[in-house]
């Protein structure tokens, strides 16, 4: 379950990215995941032809879970894709979602998300954090 409220912070010369203001911690089975402050997340990429589905809503129950994930692909990989995937479902079910809203979002990152898992993996872990260097003109 999260212990944690979510605290986003808009980048706006980054449309539809933003940055963790402060750390978002999940524990489930005796294991605390934790996403650091500073850490950048597109939230659920949901494609436009179904962001329309009352599952697929990336502005509600999905939101913190949706941000753990991306920490998941991008930050803390150690745990590999079936972990991070698992993740997402058990967290959407945390809040809330409906088992068949929480399977459409598993199923969907576990047979179509293996592009971002790979894309995430050819990026530095820096690209994925906020720096001050992000603040200079």
């Amino acid at each position: 379950m999260f212990e944690t409220e979510l605290n986003l912070i808009e980048i706006a010369w980054r449309p539809d990215f933003w940055y963790f203001g402060a750390p978002l911690v999940w524990t489930a089975g005796g294991e605390t995941i934790i996403v650091p402050k500073g850490f950048i997340t597109d939230m659920a990429s949901i494609p436009k032809a179904v962001d329309w589905l009352p599952n697929l809503d990336r502005t509600g129950l999905s939101r913190r879970p949706a941000a753990l994930h991306d920490w998941l692909y991008g930050g803390d990989r150690w745990r590999g894709k079936a972990v991070a995937d698992d993740t997402l479902r058990a967290a959407l079910k945390a809040e809330g979602m409906s088992n068949i809203g929480a399977f459409e979002y598993w199923y969907a990152v576990r047979h179509f998300g293996q592009s971002s898992w790979d894309d995430d993996n050819k990026n530095l872990r820096q690209e994925h954090f906020i720096t001050l260097a992000d603040f200079e003109a």
